[in-house]
């Protein structure tokens, strides 16, 4: 079953975010839709998304992104105690369920975001038959 890597960005608590990530739904919107509702997500928009023919391909994919992006903007990671550099780099108070990989907003970052998916994988569905 075909998968969309996706880039969205909202306001949380009067702070913007960025996310990217997978998800087995055509809509990105509908894979989100219940998580802006619950938590008064604002100003939600979906940036980029891109169709691989399998999640195995999208997986791959996302964890390049967050590779590109940490290895671009060390600075903006966050690093536990061992050195170890993660691409989410906020947590909030309340588990925004199904909301993980969280950023907090850097516009150079979104723009790599944005390219990077802008050039893997496909921007038609049916690009992938």
């Amino acid at each position: 079953m075909a998968h969309k890597l996706y880039l969205v960005n909202f306001k949380y608590n009067n702070k913007k975010y960025f996310k990217a990530g997978i998800t087995g739904k055509s809509d990105v919107m509908e894979r989100f839709k219940d998580a802006i509702q619950e938590y008064r997500l604002e100003d939600f928009k979906i940036m980029k998304s891109s169709w691989f023919k399998t999640e195995q391909e999208a997986d791959k994919a996302e964890k390049s992104l967050f590779e590109t992006i940490k290895t671009l903007y060390p600075e903006n990671n966050y690093v536990d105690k061992n050195g170890k550099h993660y691409f989410h780099n906020e947590w909030f108070d309340e588990k925004l369920n199904g909301i993980t990989e969280i950023r907090k907003y850097n516009h150079k970052e979104v723009q790599v975001a944005f390219q990077f998916i802008a050039e893997n994988g496909a921007r038609y569905y049916k690009d992938l038959l």
